[in-house]
């Protein structure tokens, strides 16, 4: 990433109520990086503890890269710099105990930033590749969360701290996994 350029995210979502935020050095290039990013596959590279944590909330492992496992889920593309940075959104009631019912899918950014009823939640989550001066890269995954109101803000508390330890190793793990399919083949 060159520095003091904003993040796609930061354009995204410049203003939030929670954020969680986790990166990997890589001893790889931005350019392997980001093609270990597009090879990722949960269901064949995620650990064994990733895939039961899926399954303990119900839900199916999913396949495919990275970015089909978000936007199958729920999740729409909002910003994308290719081989640098893309930023998906949904919105929900993520506290739900049917979450899945209570998800939306942006149509597109100008849709994800017009969405205002109250009782609900934006979350989006960037992945990221920066260059480092010694020509490896650090891959990192952010995510932020605004609250529409403060019902939704109540709600979503309680909810994000449970969640957000198992959020967190989910993202630590992929970020490994992306980091070994970079590490190993080089191209």
């Amino acid at each position: 990433m060159r520095t003091g350029t904003k993040t796609l995210l930061d354009e995204v979502l410049p203003e939030f109520d929670y954020r969680s935020r986790h990166d990997r050095h890589v001893l790889a290039s931005p350019d392997v990086v980001a093609s270990a990013v597009e090879r990722y596959d949960v269901g064949r590279d995620a650990s064994p503890l990733v895939r039961l944590l899926f399954r303990l909330r119900g839900l199916k492992v999913p396949s495919g890269s990275l970015r089909d496992a978000l936007t199958g889920s729920g999740f729409g593309i909002l910003a994308e710099r290719p081989g640098e940075e893309v930023v998906v959104g949904t919105i929900g009631r993520f506290w739900a105990l049917r979450e899945q019912d209570y998800l939306e899918r942006p149509r597109g950014l100008e849709d994800f930033h017009a969405f205002s009823p109250p009782g609900w939640a934006k979350g989006a989550m960037t992945v990221r590749v920066e260059a480092r001066d010694d020509g490896s890269s650090t891959l990192v995954t952010e995510t932020r969360v605004l609250c529409v109101d403060d019902h939704a803000r109540r709600r979503f508390a309680p909810y994000w701290a449970f969640v957000r330890v198992f959020s967190g190793c989910i993202r630590r793990d992929f970020l490994g996994g992306i980091a070994r399919i970079a590490e190993r083949d080089p191209r």
